[in-house]
Formats: structure tokens, C-alpha cells, sequence
């Protein structure tokens, strides 16, 4: 190997590396990867087997460049549909729960149903008339017989209950 093989990629690069890139900017319309690109593209120029036996370096150097711009592009089109699957498929997955979220609503709904028979009778029936059977508390206070600040009460005790025996869970 001459001396004039070992610096004909260095000078041709010097010589056609800005208009390269300016080419490849427009292009490419990101600067980043242009500059990837153009490095790619002295990469491949320094693989060459005999780059002596190259007639016109300037249209070999655009060649590899507009070769690697169409490499980008289908890249940039595969990546885009792979993503579009992965949203269709996320869509899809997101409809039903997985079994780790089954699991962990059925253990929560145990865990729940325990708490409730912990309370005081009167507690657990205030309780499930306004959380499960949509009673108003006035409705409550009438049909046990009690005053509507003692549902609230009832209530707020029953939820500090059910917040403490739920906490691993939150």
C-alpha cells in the first residue's frame, strides 16, 4: 500500500465533508443525524479495498451518503409502523386486565370484604347502605332510626377503618 492510498480517503474527505453535510441537513432536516450519517459515510469510504481504482470520488462519497438517507428513511418508516403496532396492541392489551391486576383486585376485594365485617354492626350497615346500596344518609338516619350527624360519624369512622386495613394495597 502507496502512501498516496493511505491519504486519498483523509483528502477526500477534508475536500467534500461540508458540502456533505450541508447536503445531507437538507436532506436528512436534523442536523444530529446528518452529522451521523456523514460519518458513516467516511466509514464506508475508509472500508474501501482499493480506493485508488475510484474515477470520481465526490459522486462515490454522495452515492454511499444518498444510500445511507434511504437506509434512514425505511428505518425511520419500519420504526414508525412498529410503533403504531405497539399502540394497536397497547389498545387492545389495555381492554382486559392482566392477571397480576386480577389478582391484586382479588386479593383488594378480600381484603375489603374482611374489613367490613370487622366493624360494629351498626358501622357495617351504615356503611354498606351508602357505599353498595346508594342511600342518602338522611334516607340512612330514617331507616335505622339514628340522626344524620350520627351516619356521618358511622361513615367517617368506617372509612379510616377501611383506609387503615387497605393501606398495604394503596
Amino acid at each position: 500500500m502507496n502512501a498516496e492510498s493511505t491519504q486519498w480517503p483523509t483528502n477526500v474527505w477534508t475536500k467534500y465533508y461540508p458540502e456533505l453535510l450541508i447536503f445531507l441537513k437538507g436532506k436528512l432536516r436534523c442536523p444530529q443525524e446528518a452529522e451521523d450519517v456523514a460519518q458513516e459515510t467516511f466509514a464506508r469510504l475508509l472500508s474501501v479495498d482499493n480506493p485508488t481504482s475510484i474515477r470520481q470520488p465526490r459522486a462515490f462519497l454522495y452515492r454511499i451518503a444518498r444510500n445511507l438517507v434511504v437506509d434512514s428513511s425505511r428505518k425511520k418508516i419500519v420504526r414508525a409502523r412498529y410503533m403504531v403496532d405497539m399502540v394497536d396492541l397497547e389498545e387492545h392489551v389495555s381492554d382486559k386486565p392482566s392477571p397480576d391486576q386480577l389478582t391484586e383486585e382479588e386479593q383488594l376485594y378480600h381484603a375489603l370484604q374482611e374489613a367490613i365485617r370487622e366493624m360494629p354492626t351498626r358501622r357495617r350497615q351504615v356503611f354498606i347502605l351508602y357505599r353498595f346500596g346508594n342511600v342518602t344518609q338522611a334516607d340512612i338516619a330514617n331507616q335505622l332510626g339514628i340522626s344524620t350527624s350520627m351516619v356521618e360519624r358511622h361513615l367517617m369512622k368506617a372509612m379510616d377503618h377501611c383506609r387503615a386495613r387497605l393501606q398495604p394495597f394503596i
